[in-house]
């Protein structure tokens, strides 16, 4: 049991079980800060007299909540009748005091129905001698701001540590693709709004695969023949070279949003997934606000492989948008509850006219929106066509690049 001082002040813990704290003494968790000590007396207190009769319950049910929460060098042991030690070497201290706040507080709502203020009682072991603990009470706030510092630290260290040559603008392309051809990858920033306010919330990098030789842009059905590896690299050059034209372009301006279109075929393989999640790291350090995953050529594929695809790569990015392609998409009833938040398409090159662009909106808008509340039309050439969208409710539009 612990042995509190007055006040706020250090407490004291013998471990009933001497062997709880060998762990201890061959790390530098300790040291570190990552060892804590999570106390039920708020239990114990609500319980009474049946706290005898519950407590191998409660020892369960904070073992299991606990155990969900350990990262793989973590270690957990009861070293008295009311106290739990924590041990994190993979986290921060703030994290591991975090964790530790957050696993009491679903054990406290789970036995007692409510957390009241000051019931959540952990401790910080700033001390171990013999098989005593000197241990300091933990204030929630600090630790849980604390913990969002070092996720941040974590992440942007990762980053740096990350391939710096992976989004080179000359990695990707030009290449041979698999039909003979040597092609290089254009990339244009194409601005994108928000209709209803008439917002622009970011940019589309719009892409073409041209052929070296001829100077001709591959056709889409040209595209989707190539092989898978080639489909890659495609859509890791337009990444580089959409970022080479962010920073180009927009210098120090900043953006709220970057629409990346990714081929299906690329999420399907684990390499591809690796790349592309790696791609969309280093890109958000670009925006503000974060990175919009596109996946293309998704006609054809079954509902449950897309929406694998689609959970893969949603944690990675700010929203997941379906595009579909051709000049009179295909819209099925598989578009609907598959995971994503929008279906984009693209005004086809030969439209005239106002009065034809009208014509093509209002039928493909009122298709798309039969599976999806949002629909995103790309590539209108003027602000009279962006507004047109907008009236056949269509909820984002973007315009032509150039």
């Amino acid at each position: 049991m612990s042995t509190p001082l007055p006040g706020p002040g250090p407490k004291h813990f013998r471990a009933s079980d001497p062997d709880a704290l060998a762990p201890l003494r061959q790390t530098s968790a300790l040291s570190d800060g990552l060892v804590n000590v999570i106390s039920l007396d708020t239990i114990v207190d609500a319980f009474g007299d049946r706290w005898q009769g519950r407590r191998e319950g409660v020892y369960e049910q904070v073992e299991k909540v606990i155990g969900r929460n350990l990262g793989p060098n973590g270690y957990l042991s009861r070293i008295s009748e009311t106290d739990f030690l924590v041990a994190q070497p993979d986290l921060g201290p703030f994290g591991a005091q975090a964790i530790c706040l957050r696993a009491l507080r679903e054990v406290l709502s789970h036995l007692l129905g409510a957390v009241k203020p000051g019931s959540l009682t952990v401790l910080r072991v700033t001390g171990l001698q013999g098989n005593y603990l000197t241990a300091v009470p933990i204030d929630p706030k600090p630790a849980v701001e604390g913990e969002a510092r070092e996720a941040h630290a974590a992440r942007i260290a990762a980053e740096a540590q990350a391939d710096p040559t992976l989004l080179s603008p000359d990695r990707w392309s030009p290449f041979i693709a698999g039909n003979g051809k040597r092609v290089r990858v254009s990339c244009k920033l194409e601005p994108v709004f928000e209709l209803r306010g008439n917002t622009r919330i970011g940019y589309r990098l719009g892409r073409r695969v041209i052929d070296i030789e001829t100077e001709k842009e591959l056709s889409p059905d040209e595209i989707r023949a190539l092989t898978r590896a080639n489909l890659l690299k495609i859509d890791m050059a337009t990444f580089s070279r959409g970022g080479a034209r962010l920073k180009s372009d927009l210098q120090s301006a900043g953006t709220l949003s970057l629409i990346m279109p990714v081929s299906y075929v690329s999420l399907s393989t684990v390499e591809g997934r690796k790349l592309i999640k790696s791609a969309f790291d280093q890109a958000r350090q670009q925006v503000l606000r974060g990175v919009i995953c596109e996946i293309c050529d998704i006609e054809d594929v079954p509902q449950g492989p897309l929406l694998s695809a689609i959970s893969l790569i949603k944690p990675a990015s700010l929203l997941v948008v379906g595009h579909l392609s051709g000049d009179t998409p295909r819209v099925t009833s598989s578009f609907r509850d598959n995971g994503l938040q929008a279906i984009s398409v693209t005004c086809p090159c030969a439209l005239s006219g106002d009065a034809e662009f009208l014509g093509w909106a209002r039928e493909t808008i009122k298709s798309v929106r039969r599976v999806t509340r949002s629909v995103m039309v790309y590539g209108c050439d003027t602000p009279r066509r962006l507004a047109m969208a907008g009236l056949m409710e269509a909820t984002h539009a973007s315009m032509a690049a150039g």
